[in-house]
Formats: structure tokens, sequence, C-alpha cells
């Protein structure tokens, strides 16, 4: 009787089918994430972040690698959307232009030649100078993009990174030899932060001395004659 008052339920109040992943309005979906609008400034920080957005969007969203293609230009401004009404029709036209295809033409349409040999020379060169250790490792990071062949491998980006440290870090790190790109940051900020605390000590103790100093000493007054 329960399974028969179970298939009668079932009966009047069927459960809806399952939807294919295409049948989905990915659209919606894409846009509820809110991503960023890409205007074309021939800067390949803005481009990148750009892209690494819209990956994370696509994976989450579950998009379908035919859609793609589809739906990233409605995120185009200004020189990028001028680019593409050009370009995209001929590029749509290719066979097996996909996703992945379109960002390497954004890279090569956005990525002056001179911008990236400017990228890649400042990577070259970086080094943490007057940057604290959290700024030096956002902009290490950034310009590693750019420049894959300088550092192929994970120890290469420690050595790299170990080598524009100012100097008490880097001879604290190359001591400790951390493994991984992580640790050699944490291991820096934490060296970084230990520094900070015994210069504003130091300065703490300076302002005292020079406070209690004899510049500040008072003569005590003397009987006057009468």
């Amino acid at each position: 009787m329960q399974t028969l008052s179970e298939a009668l339920l079932h009966n009047n109040h069927p459960a809806p089918p399952p939807q294919p992943a295409g049948h989905r309005d990915v659209g919606r979906l894409v846009s509820g994430h809110r991503p960023p609008m890409l205007a074309g400034e021939e800067d390949p920080v803005i481009l990148e972040e750009w892209i690494r957005t819209f990956d994370k969007i696509f994976f989450v969203v579950e998009c379908p690698e035919e859609r793609r293609v589809e739906l990233a230009p409605f995120y185009f401004s200004h020189e990028t959307d001028l680019w593409w009404v050009h370009e995209g029709p001929a590029c749509q036209e290719e066979p097996d232009f996909n996703w992945i295809a379109l960002k390497d033409r954004m890279r090569e349409r956005f990525y002056p030649s001179h911008v990236r040999a400017a990228m890649y020379e400042e990577f070259l060169h970086l080094q943490q100078g007057s940057s604290s250790v959290v700024e030096y490792h956002k902009r290490f990071l950034e310009l590693t993009r750019f420049a894959r062949m300088l550092v192929p491998t994970e120890i290469a980006k420690v050595e790299k990174f170990v080598t524009g440290l100012n100097y008490g870090a880097r001879k604290a790190l190359t001591v400790s030899k951390p493994r991984t790109l992580k640790e050699a940051y944490l291991s820096a900020a934490d060296l970084y932060w230990v520094q900070q605390l015994q210069r504003g000590s130091f300065e703490l103790t300076k302002k005292r001395n020079e406070s209690s100093g004899p510049h500040n000493f008072k003569k005590p007054i003397q009987d006057q004659p009468e």
C-alpha cells in the first residue's frame, strides 16, 4: 500500500526532468558574477586580470566551450569593442576558433611589442628597494606572467624572488632555503615585520633620548646679589 501511495503521489506531482547544461541560461549566470568590462588599455596587467576573471567565471558556471567566444565580447568596450567589430567576424569564421584562440588574439593586439619588452626588462631587474615585501611580492607575481621563460620552475621563481630582496631578508632566506615561492614570501614578510618593529622601537628610543638630552637641561636659578 505504501509503494502504491508513493507511485500515485509521483504521478500526480512528477519531478521536473533534469535540464541539459546547454539549455541553461549561461549568459545570465555569467552576468550574475558582475564581470568587469575591458576597455582596451595597453596594459598587460589589466588584460591578464580580465582574462583570469573570465576563466574563473566560466569554470564556476560550467560554461560550454562553444559559448565562451559568444559571451566574452559582451564585456568589451571602447577600443576592445571596436577591435572586435572589425576582427571578430573573420575570427569566428576560422575553424576551431575557441576561447583559447580569442585570448591569444587579444594578447597579440593589446600587448604592443614595446610594452612586452618593458615588462620583461622590469622583471629582469626587479628589486625590493624601498618597497615593502608585500608590494614587492605583488609586483613580482604581476611581472612573472610576462617573463615565464626566465622562471620556468618553482625553484627558479624562488631564486629570482630571493635575489631581489633587500640584504637582510636575502641573507636569511639563503640560509633557510625555502622550497616554494609561498614559503619564501611568508618568511620574507615575517622578517620585514620584525625589522619594522625594531626600527620603530629604535626611533622611539631615539626620540626619548633627544627629548631628555643636554639641550633641555635647565640650569638652576642662582641667587642674585643684593
